[in-house]
């Protein structure tokens, strides 16, 4: 491959993975638990890994561009293991990104779960306070973090993102009924509550 077409090739992956990272992965994860993502994403590492190096090897020179000395040979390597590395979150970000829209393609079943809420709020400046559910309020939406019932978690938290109108409905609770969709790789998204 020429260099004129390895460079666009790796200018167009960068731009539509940096775009997957900071505008479509943000909108997807709206649609999922947080728990689900890092499961998935834990799931599909050794994928992201394999598709980081193969495409650093594509895109970094040509066969004839080292001349075949152990120096070169290593430096050709590094370079690679170099490019993986750097370019490894944005790989995954795209992969995760086409596994969770894929994922929306069709509904195979509807999951009923109990959402507990946290009981803390994030106040302007930041911090924490035990005064009651802890949500996070935006333009428009409330997220709502807490955890599924029947679900283990090590440390984490996951968040529902809702309107005002379900928001005032799970207002005063500590525990209220989800709806999920499973997706068509067995991963629930679209958690709504239930009535």
């Amino acid at each position: 491959m020429k260099r004129r077409t390895r460079t666009i090739i790796g200018i167009a992956f960068l731009g539509i993975a940096l775009l997957c990272s900071f505008h479509f992965l943000p909108k997807e994860s709206e649609l999922y638990l947080k728990s689900d993502i890092s499961e998935l994403r834990n799931s599909i590492l050794p994928i992201s890994i394999i598709f980081s190096i193969v495409f650093a090897y594509l895109i970094a020179f040509h066969r004839t561009e080292y001349n075949g000395g152990k120096w070169s040979k290593a430096i050709y390597i590094g370079y690679i293991g170099i490019m993986s590395y750097l370019i490894f979150g944005i790989t995954s970000d795209l992969l995760t990104t086409i596994v969770l829209k894929t994922n929306r393609i069709s509904k195979t079943e509807k999951m009923n779960k109990n959402f507990v809420m946290s009981t803390f709020t994030v106040t302007s400046n930041g911090e924490l306070t035990e005064s009651g559910p802890w949500v996070i309020k935006s333009a428009d939406k409330y997220e709502v973090r807490g955890r599924v019932s029947d679900k283990s978690y090590d440390n984490d938290v996951d968040g529902i993102f809702m309107d005002k109108n379900d928001y005032t409905k799970i207002e005063q609770k500590k525990e209220f009924g989800i709806t999920l969709q499973k997706g068509l790789f067995g991963i629930p998204y679209e958690p709504i509550i239930k009535e």
